[in-house]
């Protein structure tokens, strides 16, 4: 991926983070973080959200009319708000896997035969990513869909389809900014990024759901599971039982956002071909693969 037509201030915002040490970039997103979690008085924190939905054009028609009038005690609380009730539809069709959040669906890769990803800027390995070699030649066969969470959008993650989820996996690592900038400078930022994965078992198989950090993502929160992720540390922690989720429920928040990454085996095909898509939590993007054999049980 070549750096002609990506603004030169963004390639300079790039170059400056990836030049700085990894310490650096990972203290000045936790106090971001810290910042957005203090405590605002109501008439602060009202005028902070309406001048961040105007700069960013939020649609505050998805929040809760009582909590816009109520107000958010610290803008990580607007920032991670739930939806106002019937605010999306979540797609009911058995046969539908639908998107696990707000955002652009930016890039569609086929998981190949030595699990290297390579989509548009980004080459990478999927036992990398995952930091579980074994899964990742499950996943062989199958799809991987990456979605781009702009500042506008709703930052919390849905399971994509009923499902158990038996793992979740914390895996410490820098916070670049994901950005085209970015990816020329690092192809392989998804997987050196921190990262969230949520390990799912479905009747299509195990899927992941990979949840990257970036440079201003105070902290990531698991939401089935009492979970507190170690900066420093690689965390596995197993699910005992494995926690049962419909389609629709929810799996984690980004306290201040970045990027989803659906991985699927085999048996699935994505539906949409034209890219970028602005995608909406709940709208169907795979469907079976009947030249595959389609659905396993």
């Amino acid at each position: 991926m070549r750096d002609r037509g990506i603004p030169l201030r963004a390639r300079v915002a790039a170059a400056l983070v990836h030049a700085t040490p990894d310490w650096s970039a990972t203290v000045a997103s936790r106090l971001m973080g810290a910042a957005a979690r203090l405590r605002l008085p109501s008439s602060v924190g009202r005028a902070a959200v309406q001048a961040y939905a105007r700069w960013f054009d939020v649609n505050l028609r998805d929040v809760d009319p009582l909590e816009l009038e109520d107000g958010f005690t610290s803008f990580d609380e607007f920032f991670t708000r739930r939806l106002r009730s019937g605010a999306r539809s979540i797609d009911p069709r058995a046969t539908a896997v639908v998107s696990p959040c707000d955002g652009a669906l930016r890039e569609v890769a086929s998981i190949e035969d030595g699990t290297e990803v390579t989509a548009k800027g980004h080459a990478f390995s999927l036992g990398e990513l995952l930091a579980d070699e074994a899964l990742a030649r499950e996943l062989v066969g199958g799809t991987a869909l990456t979605i781009y969470l702009h500042p506008r959008d709703y930052h919390r993650v849905h399971a994509p389809c009923d499902a158990l989820v038996h793992r979740v996996v914390h895996v410490p690592g820098r916070l670049l900014p994901v950005t085209e900038a970015s990816a020329v400078r690092e192809p392989r930022l998804f997987a050196l990024n921190e990262r969230m994965i949520h390990v799912l078992e479905t009747g299509y198989g195990k899927m992941a759901v990979v949840m990257v950090a970036a440079f201003g993502v105070g902290h990531m929160t698991c939401s089935y599971q009492r979970f507190t992720p170690h900066p420093r540390e690689l965390q596995v922690r197993d699910c005992d039982p494995p926690a049962r989720l419909s389609k629709g429920d929810e799996l984690g928040v980004f306290h201040l956002g970045s990027t989803v990454i659906l991985l699927t085996g085999p048996g699935l095909r994505c539906t949409e071909t034209e890219l970028p898509l602005p995608v909406r939590l709940g709208q169907s993007l795979l469907e079976e693969d009947t030249g595959t054999g389609g659905r396993r049980s």
